[in-house]
């Protein structure tokens, strides 16, 4: 590979979400949450890293810092961000050709221009390829010059309204359809040998105006900034996009937090019936038993990473702006020179998207339900040089192709569970990023 070389300086606060607005057109990658301690968006690509096997995540780890020893920062200063990777993968390790067709199995991208937000604080970097010949000296004029010429141009431009559609409409997944596989996914586990699945179903979405992602994910961050929300844009045009609130793991330094996520119901119309729903979803057996074998799922996956695992006592209920669910908070600290993707590969799929087994799960839904993942529920986030970083699962999200978009929600179907309850949970989560969309609609 190419020697690449990073310059970055302060800049003036700036919305990323604007800032990707600024970079319509291209390839964009975008990552924020008041819960991150860092908050990245990024315009084009200057190299990135892939890969295809059933190890792909592994193998990323593995490729990670030989990557890092390509970079010179031109202008290193204790005060600026280092260069991180942006990037994900699809929730099975192969897809089927079609309308993901420009997202890779598993890959780290490394933007050519990048808006970093870091405790309060901005930076704007530019990463450049070297050829052969040129020189530090020369390629620092270089960096000096774009970047001036960049942010020049940015901040002489007005951005345009949001492309907002006024009118939209949606195409469901057939109930009875749906409801069968449920009944179908309830009789496999009361027959033995799996206990959990999780089901998802996609919905269409028509608008008459295309849509402007990066406006619908400010919406979405003023309406819950604890939620994730994250873009990944490798062709212009064809965006993956959602706000979740599940983090797959943090890592700083040989410390990580994760958290366990299962179980859900709606948020009540007024307060005294939220806290009457609330106290429902703690005391349901069939919701505690799914949040159950999530927490030790997670147990058996890290024990061979971890030096240290704590578990809350109980779980506490996460509340989001249409629905709640059971949520545990796990820490503990890692064997050194373990790096986030090693973690990722042991939790990719979670209980929480995947199932209990995780590989006869994972058989039921490639048979029973339906369509192509693609990155929904797979892991997305950022990655730096000692390994450290930040990942989420890629729930709550939709891929957004001009005015069109297929929102996805699942449920996790255990013995008990109630075909008609998992169609409504469904719902619950699909209308999340729809009713974003159609209220902006509403006010366009």
């Amino acid at each position: 590979m190419n020697r690449i070389v990073n310059y970055t300086i302060p800049c003036q606060p700036s919305s990323l979400t604007d800032f990707l607005r600024f970079g319509s057109g291209g390839q964009r990658f975008y990552f924020e949450s008041s819960q991150s301690q860092l908050a990245i968006a990024g315009l084009g690509i200057t190299a990135q890293i892939s890969q295809t096997t059933q190890n792909r995540f592994t193998n990323l780890a593995q490729n990670l810092r030989e990557f890092f020893q390509h970079i010179t920062l031109l202008n290193d200063s204790a005060e600026f961000p280092r260069p991180v990777l942006l990037g994900g993968g699809s929730f099975f390790a192969e897809m089927i050709p079609g309308e993901w067709d420009s997202f890779p199995q598993a890959t780290l991208v490394l933007p050519r221009y990048v808006l970093t937000q870091v405790n309060g604080e901005y930076f704007f970097s530019i990463n450049l390829r070297l050829s052969e010949i040129e020189s530090i000296a020369k390629a620092s004029q270089h960096a000096r010059f774009e970047v001036e010429t960049f942010l020049a141009r940015m901040e002489s431009t007005v951005p345009p309204e949001p492309s907002i559609p006024d009118e939209i409409t949606t195409t469901e997944t057939s109930r009875v359809i749906w409801q069968n596989t449920i009944r179908h996914s309830v009789e496999m586990i009361r027959q033995g040998g799996l206990k959990k699945v999780v089901m998802a179903r996609p919905v269409q979405v028509n608008g008459n105006r295309p849509v402007d992602v990066p406006a619908l994910l400010e919406s979405l961050g003023n309406e819950c900034p604890s939620c994730f929300r994250f873009m990944f844009e490798f062709t212009p045009g064809t965006a993956f996009a959602g706000a979740t609130p599940e983090r797959l793991v943090s890592v700083s330094g040989t410390k990580f937090t994760t958290a366990a996520i299962a179980g859900s119901i709606r948020r009540g119309d007024f307060p005294a019936e939220d806290e009457s729903l609330g106290e429902q979803l703690l005391e349901s057996h069939k919701d505690q038993s799914e949040h159950s074998f999530v927490k030790h799922d997670i147990r058996t996956r890290l024990e061979r990473l971890v030096a240290s695992l704590h578990f809350d006592f109980a779980p506490r209920l996460l509340r989001l702006p249409n629905i709640q669910h059971l949520w545990t908070h796990i820490e503990g600290s890692l064997h050194p020179n373990q790096s986030i993707l090693d973690v990722v590969a042991a939790l990719h799929p979670t209980p929480a998207v995947g199932g209990v087994p995780g590989e006869a799960a994972m058989r039921l839904i490639h048979r029973l339900e339906g369509f192509e993942r693609g990155w929904y529920a797979g892991p997305v986030g950022w990655v730096d040089a000692d390994g450290n970083g930040d990942f989420v699962v890629g729930i709550r999200s939709g891929l957004f192709k001009g005015s069109t978009a297929t929102l996805f929600g699942g449920a996790g179907i255990v013995a008990d569970s109630d075909p008609d309850k998992e169609w409504e949970e469904t719902g619950l989560k699909i209308r999340f990023l729809l009713n974003a969309m159609r209220s902006e609609a509403e006010t366009a």
